[in-house]
């Protein structure tokens, strides 16, 4: 089949169903077995002490890489800027949809390649092993609310949780404020994220998550021929919808190429481009951290530096597990290092601070409705949306329409009381490449409402 990952998972999900079932019927639940639970469902030894502290330094700068690569990829591709998420919610822009797609679709032919290969398929388990483990207290419910909060998120905010911080580097308008929403969701999750856990946890959870498992093929039988026909899908989109068309005026100014520009200081590359580079990161993750991409868990380590005390470990056991570890730590640095990739990206083009934002209100609460819809879910734009759909998790397949079906029914309402945007200058016919005039109030634009 796909490897030897089943069985351990299988063997995670029986302790933690039968503790439950246990706790359900009045039986007593010791202390070592809630501690055995929770170890279980944390998959990885997050505080335990690492025995080769050269090797964790090697994978932290492997994964910090990875996040300028990450903020770059996503500063070129023009997908941060909070238009592109706006518009592509009601179909006027198809900048988002591309990259995703082939980021999703190259992250997937690179896991596959991954599966087969006898030196890589370890690494290939683990991160299967670490996927399912998140997943382990989560269901259908979880895998519907969450993202659709999540989708309501990007449509208030612009942005998603792995996309705030290349909006940072790149000084988009009011990033700030949405990295303090996320900063406040993921707090007030962690306070409360027993009690949610014990209100949505499905009674059974089902032995095969994955789609490869449900028809019984091996992983690489349905992940590459998938990925393969995204790909060709996505080479349609950039077809049929010329890429330099998505962009406002003020990018397209700068898609023509003078001599003295190269691919590095160009300000937009194509958005499939960008998406193919941040799929070819999913091997890096896996090697470095045994994992797969992913951002939202961040936020909740971040926060939860002040849980270090036996009472406060009692009483916030989600924040105390994150608070420590590679297994959590390494989407720090990741997320982080992409504010570098970012604001690299943007000083090589000359495009600093050009990307406007939405206001600090819906910013801040664009924010917060991000980090409580990805921590309801386990899982994120980039962790259900790339990593889930690329490893074949049949409920990262239903976390995905649920998450765009939330952007664009709250996208639609905000058009329709004229709350969506409040360009200056936008319209979907702009000036010619290198002739839009000095004076032009392009650049004077004035933000999303």
């Amino acid at each position: 089949m796909s490897g030897s990952w089943t069985p351990k998972h299988n063997e995670i999900l029986t302790k933690v169903d039968n503790a439950d079932d246990r706790s359900r019927n009045g039986d007593e639940v010791s202390k070592s077995d809630i501690e055995s639970q929770e170890g279980d469902q944390r998959c990885l030894l997050c505080c335990a002490p690492e025995s080769r502290p050269g090797m964790v330094v090697a994978k932290l700068a492997a994964c910090s890489l990875a996040g300028v690569v990450f903020g770059w990829s996503m500063e070129k591709s023009r997908v941060f800027e909070p238009s592109s998420i706006r518009l592509q919610m009601v179909f006027q822009r198809w900048i988002m949809l591309k990259m995703f797609l082939a980021a999703m679709a190259s992250g997937q032919v690179v896991i596959a390649l991954l599966s087969v290969l006898p030196w890589c398929k370890t690494k290939f388990e683990k991160a299967m092993d670490n996927f399912a483990c998140c997943l382990g207290d989560k269901g259908i419910l979880t895998s519907l609310l969450g993202p659709f909060i999540l989708g309501m998120g990007m449509t208030l905010s612009g942005s998603c949780p792995g996309m705030i911080l290349p909006q940072i580097g790149s000084w988009t308008k009011n990033s700030m404020y949405t990295f303090l929403g996320v900063l406040v969701g993921a707090l007030l999750y962690g306070f409360v994220a027993q009690y949610v856990v014990k209100l949505t946890r499905p009674k059974r959870v089902p032995e095969k998550l994955t789609l490869h498992d449900l028809v019984k093929l091996p992983y690489i039988a349905l992940a590459m021929p998938m990925g393969i026909i995204i790909l060709i899908i996505v080479f349609l989109m950039e077809w049929f919808i010329p890429w330099d068309q998505d962009l406002d005026c003020w990018d397209r100014n700068y898609i023509a190429t003078p001599d003295s520009t190269n691919i590095f200081t160009l300000k937009s590359w194509y958005p499939s481009a960008s998406g193919v580079l941040l799929g070819v990161l999913q091997a890096v993750i896996i090697f470095a951290a045994d994992d797969t991409l992913g951002g939202s868990s961040a936020y909740v380590t971040m926060v939860s530096q002040w849980v270090i005390g036996k009472r406060l470990k009692e009483l916030f056991p989600y924040l105390a597990k994150a608070r420590c570890g590679l297994a959590n730590w390494w989407q720090v640095f990741y997320v982080l290092f992409a504010v570098l990739g970012g604001a690299f990206s943007a000083l090589s083009s000359d495009s600093l601070a050009n990307a406007q934002g939405v206001t600090a209100v819906c910013a801040f609460f664009g924010g917060l409705f991000l980090v409580l819809g990805a921590r309801l879910a386990a899982g994120c734009t980039s962790g259900h949306g790339l990593s889930g759909m690329g490893l074949l998790y049949w409920y990262s397949v239903l976390a995905v329409p649920a998450m765009f079906g939330g952007g664009i029914i709250l996208a639609f309402t905000m058009q329709a009381t004229g709350a969506l945007s409040s360009y200056d200058c936008y319209t979907p016919h702009c000036p010619p490449l290198y002739q839009i005039p000095s004076t032009s109030n392009c650049t004077e634009f004035v933000g999303l409402n």
